[in-house]
């Protein structure tokens, strides 16, 4: 019998750009600061904030996301995946690499709102929507934003947007009172096709320019202050009618250049400055820059590794990653029933050459799952798993030159493992051709893939 469906079932459920949506299909992190930060933000304390940055693929929208789902009983979680609305929403993803802290500001307000008017029992009041549409206008037109509106209906922007957010409001009752009316946790996905009864509403675009400003507004600034006045007047409001909101912004560990992130977290505090609890996903140019201990107003800063799928120093050998990589596709792949269908020694092979990246993982068991297809495999085999890492292989190592080279070669020859003090070894962390990891000390190395031909260590990577 062909297993055609299987593969196809497969590639379905590997997404590189989705995070597994059902708890039962992820596999937990041992390494990942996402229990702590859920035990910090049971404590009473109102001023928690967690920065969590790592490299872009590392599977830190999935922590986010454990975050979320863990106090969405507690607290009335809003979600925003700031990546996805400039992508899906927008329609400019490149946009986000030049978002202002107001803006990051004044969409979180947005996710609040669009919320609250979709889950809260209690109706929003229209005075808070119109308050915060002026201050954006004010602030738009002094940060030379090209064309703001002249009339701006918040409401219908809103729900343009794609938030998650609690699906059962936790009301500012005692936790007991709550759990005997019968909450659950989970989060519900709200987006523009969601709870809108005309159809028309669900062909709204997002019109509103963010992203271009080309003056930057210094935190002092009165427009940036009352932006910021009332969105927290809609924070408070909201939090005055449910016990707290827990505010998680993902997406922004997608900006690349640290002069932007600089921007964002260390001249500005605006962000930190939302009335309310939040986790927030930042640039991991911020984690390997020795600003990191100077951002401000953030309790607690962690970070997301690469998966240590190597030993320090003996970089040829698996390290205690690999594990976690299997679990990872047992867990999403038990239902089907066919262990068989990737032996381990392979799937161990596909781990080891992932660098420890979870997307890159992800992307490796699905071009394996087409291939799988492509050729009616009744099982994955060594020469089909060589093919897909060959192909992966030959895509990572476009575009590099002599001098990117010779950073990768002279970080492997580094006995510390130390990120190297030229330039390009950032834009090489950045685009995933260096990877960090936690095993031991914080170390360096280039990404086993390719350390296969092209990258030349001590060590090569030649595991399986």
């Amino acid at each position: 019998m062909s297993r055609r469906p299987i593969w196809e079932e497969i590639y379905n459920r590997f997404d590189p750009f989705q995070p597994a949506a059902e708890q039962a299909r992820r596999a937990d992190r041992p390494r990942s600061p996402a229990a702590d930060i859920i035990k910090l933000l049971q404590a009473p304390f109102e001023g928690t904030r967690a920065l969590v940055t790592g490299t872009t693929g590392t599977g830190k929208s999935t922590e986010l996301l454990r975050i979320a789902e863990a106090r969405s009983r507690h607290d009335f979680v809003v979600v925003l995946d700031l990546q996805r609305h400039f992508s899906d929403v927008v329609g400019d993803e490149q946009a986000l690499q030049d978002i202002s802290s107001w803006e990051v500001v004044f969409l979180a307000g947005l996710a609040v709102a669009r919320a609250a008017k979709e889950l809260l029992p209690y109706p929003l009041p229209d005075q808070h929507l119109e308050e915060l549409a002026r201050a954006w206008q004010k602030a738009a037109k002094a940060a030379d934003t090209p064309a703001p509106p002249a009339q701006l209906d918040l409401g219908a922007v809103a729900k343009t947007m794609v938030v998650l957010a609690s699906a059962a409001a936790p009301l500012a009752a005692p936790a007991t009172a709550a759990a005997a009316a019968g909450t659950t946790a989970g989060l519900e996905l709200l987006s523009a096709a969601t709870k809108v009864a005309d159809a028309a509403t669900g062909a709204l675009k997002w019109q509103l320019p963010i992203g271009r400003s080309q003056r930057r507004l210094p935190d002092q600034d009165e427009h940036a202050q009352n932006l910021l006045g009332a969105v927290n007047v809609l924070v408070g409001y909201v939090q005055s009618k449910l016990r707290r909101v827990l505010l998680v912004i993902d997406g922004l560990d997608r900006i690349l250049e640290f002069e932007r992130a600089e921007v964002l977290f260390l001249r500005s505090e605006l962000i930190a400055q939302i009335a309310c609890r939040m986790v927030v996903a930042g640039p991991f140019a911020l984690h390997s820059h020795p600003a990191k201990g100077a951002i401000p107003r953030f309790s607690k800063n962690c970070v997301v590794f690469n998966e240590p799928v190597m030993q320090k120093g003996t970089e040829s050998e698996p390290g205690p990653g690999v594990g976690f990589f299997c679990d990872v596709f047992r867990r999403r792949t038990a239902d089907l029933g066919v262990p068989d269908l990737v032996p381990n020694d392979l799937l161990e092979r596909l781990a080891y050459f992932s660098g420890g990246r979870v997307r890159d993982f992800v992307k490796l068991v699905r071009a394996l799952a087409e291939q799988g297809w492509v050729d009616d495999a009744m099982h994955a085999t060594q020469p089909l798993v060589d093919r897909v890492l060959d192909e992966m292989r030959r895509l990572l190592e476009t575009g590099l030159d002599a001098g990117h080279v010779e950073v990768l070669e002279r970080a492997a020859a580094d006995p510390r493992r130390l990120i190297p003090a030229d330039p390009r070894a950032r834009e090489l962390l950045d685009y995933g051709k260096l990877l960090p990891y936690p095993n031991e000390s914080e170390w360096y190395f280039p990404h086993p893939l390719l350390t296969m031909h092209l990258v030349r260590t001590t060590r090569p990577g030649s595991h399986g």
